[in-house]
């Protein structure tokens, strides 16, 4: 077994391990092998220095994908190993590389997510030196009746116009998570790719604006599985001038409407569990949490 640098032509070969992984074979969720190269082709991925591959004789056991964040000083690692390889060692080489990888880029830490309920993969991170940092919830809605969205006078919902609200998104996703633990700031460029790809289409994003001036966002995704087909809420921000108005509630009710008139019979998000505020909100809407995620934090000493 080695492991080596990803290389363009290892496209449909990480597409299948993309999928056999991470369980998406069949679903809506699933890759092909244009939506893996969009991924991997967003700007700032740069997967022949990022990406690697754990291969046995040519045959591709299993890859690691770090995620490099210069704004904030860190990367994330995701990835894993095909089933009928495991407990061999290649989950633990994989995480060591990204380890050795996130060192040489001089960041101050390496972050990992791992399902809670994944024993074996919370088992490997601890035992190479990696620090619990911070949980989240997977929550779900699947109600009979969407809530009612209550905007104040003067604000209106309208979808992003492909080609004209990148920028607009930009600037109101950075200003809203700012602050927010693990975000790192996104250019226009990032931004336009990832509505390029997103599930469902570009005007699964929407926004509420005051008088024409974006006031939140809610990015959703719609995934289309016929009579089980679901949504997806990967983003909610409001602009801080903003907040203790409502507007929160009513863009987070806005997706769901959108996702359930679109076909949806349940909606999915995850929160911070130590975002009591959001979580509350949720809660109060309908969702329930389903599962959680933990991520591991390993720090370098010398990091910029």
């Amino acid at each position: 077994m080695r492991i080596r640098s990803f290389k363009w032509s290892d496209v449909d070969a990480l597409t299948r391990m993309l999928n056999d992984i991470g369980g998406l074979n069949g679903s809506a969720k699933a890759f092909d092998a244009a939506a893996t190269r969009a991924m991997l082709s967003v700007p700032g991925a740069d997967p022949e220095r990022h990406c690697f591959i754990a291969e046995d004789d040519g045959e591709p056991l299993g890859y690691t994908l770090v995620s490099y964040e210069p704004p904030i000083s860190r990367t994330v690692a995701s990835g894993g190993v095909l089933q009928a390889h495991r407990r061999r060692g290649i989950g633990r080489a994989l995480l060591r590389q990204a380890v050795e990888h996130a060192a040489s880029l001089g960041v101050r830490a390496l972050h990992v997510e791992a399902s809670a309920q994944d024993a074996e993969a919370n088992r490997l991170l601890a035992s190479e030196g990696l620090q619990v940092v911070k949980s989240y919830w997977q929550m779900r809605w699947q109600c009979d009746s969407v809530p009612d969205i209550a905007l104040p006078p003067g604000f209106a919902v309208r979808p992003l116009v492909a080609m004209q609200d990148e920028q607009a998104l930009t600037d109101l996703q950075n200003t809203s998570f700012g602050e927010n633990w693990g975000f790192s700031p996104n250019t226009v460029e990032q931004i336009a790719a990832r509505v390029r790809q997103n599930k469902g289409g570009p005007e699964c994003i929407l926004f509420i604006t005051e008088h024409g001036e974006p006031a939140a966002y809610n990015w959703t995704m719609f995934l289309d599985e016929g009579a089980a087909s679901s949504g997806a809420i990967s983003m909610t921000g409001v602009h801080p001038r903003y907040r203790g108005r409502g507007i929160g509630r009513a863009v987070v009710t806005a997706g769901i409407a959108y996702l359930v008139e679109r076909g949806a019979s349940r909606v999915e998000l995850e929160v911070d569990s130590d975002n009591a505020p959001a979580r509350e909100l949720y809660l109060n809407l309908g969702f329930r949490k389903i599962s959680k995620t933990v991520w591991y934090e390993k720090r370098f000493q010398n990091g910029s």
